[in-house]
């Protein structure tokens, strides 16, 4: 769920080696971007691959100039929400989940500051992410800390 209403596309995109389909939805609000998007790949064993492509192009994208990892954890879904089965025999999930704190600019040189997650499962893909020239807690909080698999 996102803090405000979602515009929605879907294009082909290329990430490393690969074009893939990329659906989006994304929103502004409190000063912020909001956005989330998912791939998959045609191949569930390169979705690390993949993400690694995708936090490149980002990272490239922003001219990130400040890059700090960081850890997350995921919010406890409701009793009665359903639960989306990590296959632990395709991927690792541990190692599949990534959030980035990072600052850049711009095309107009001005600053922007992101926070960056990206996680697979299996053949797809997320990447839920929150811009803005000066992020607070509670921009960033409004997508966090809800965000759930269901």
């Amino acid at each position: 769920m996102l803090p405000c209403k979602p515009d929605h596309a879907v294009r082909t995109v290329r990430l490393g080696a690969d074009a893939v389909e990329m659906e989006m939805a994304g929103c502004e609000a409190a000063d912020a971007l909001y956005a989330i998007s998912h791939v998959r790949s045609p191949d569930a064993t390169q979705s690390r691959n993949l993400q690694v492509h995708w936090r490149t192009a980002i990272l490239g994208n922003l001219q990130a100039k400040s890059v700090q990892t960081r850890d997350f954890k995921l919010a406890k879904a409701p009793a009665d929400a359903y639960q989306v089965p990590f296959n632990p025999t395709v991927t690792d999930p541990g190692a599949q989940w990534e959030l980035l704190w990072a600052q850049g600019q711009r095309e107009d040189a001005s600053t922007v500051q992101a926070r960056l997650l990206w996680f697979s499962i299996g053949a797809d893909t997320y990447h839920v992410a929150v811009y803005g020239a000066r992020l607070t807690p509670e921009a960033v909080d409004m997508l966090y800390s809800d965000l759930r698999l269901q």
